[in-house]
């Protein structure tokens, strides 16, 4: 508890936000967007929401780091707030981005846009997708070699970290970097 307490924001005075990807949670679930990848499914690229019934944090969309932000006493927001209302993130000081790999033009904008954003996790910002609240779906649209194999990252963001450092899982020499606007792990 003393290491809790050294290390967590629960009394002091924050204006920082998390960002929980749901979006990405929603692209990794079966049938989905790897499903598509993998070659099982020519229509997977379009898939439904998650109902929240079902709805638990899992490896791909962070669930361990968001489990730790938010037992130090983080605030939390999804993705899909930020779509719905990109100016929020302006109430913000510093945002903190966990896997947020599947993410609307919209979003993309707010966040890069955003003077104080650390990336918690390779990979962020790296595909496009649509979402259609009405028919509760996400669909991508571009990136993660798609439509065309040569079309990594969606958004050609000069920034984007997920080569060579997605896979290190280990992060045994973990470091964080600046970027414009923010800092990005190297694991």
């Amino acid at each position: 508890l003393d290491m809790y307490n050294e290390v967590a924001v629960w009394n002091d005075p924050q204006n920082t936000i998390v960002v929980y990807p749901y979006f990405t949670y929603v692209a990794y679930n079966e049938p989905g967007f790897y499903t598509y990848y993998r070659g099982e499914c020519d229509s997977c690229t379009t898939t439904k929401f998650v109902p929240a019934s079902l709805f638990y944090n899992e490896y791909q969309s962070s669930g361990i780091g968001h489990q730790a932000l938010t037992l130090l006493g983080y605030s939390t927001i999804t993705d899909v707030e930020i779509d719905k209302n990109p100016s929020i993130l302006q109430q913000f000081d510093k945002v903190i981005m966990l896997h947020n790999e599947y993410v609307t033009h919209v979003m993309f904008d707010a966040i890069t846009n955003h003077p104080n954003v650390l990336y918690l996790y390779p990979n962020a910002l790296y595909a496009e997708i649509e979402v259609n609240y009405m028919d509760e779906t996400i669909t991508l649209i571009r990136g993660h070699n798609y439509p065309e194999p040569e079309i990594t990252n969606g958004f050609d963001w000069p920034f984007d970290n997920t080569h060579p450092y997605e896979f290190d899982d280990l992060c045994l020499n973990m470091q964080f970097y600046k970027v414009a606007a923010g800092l990005m792990t190297n694991c």
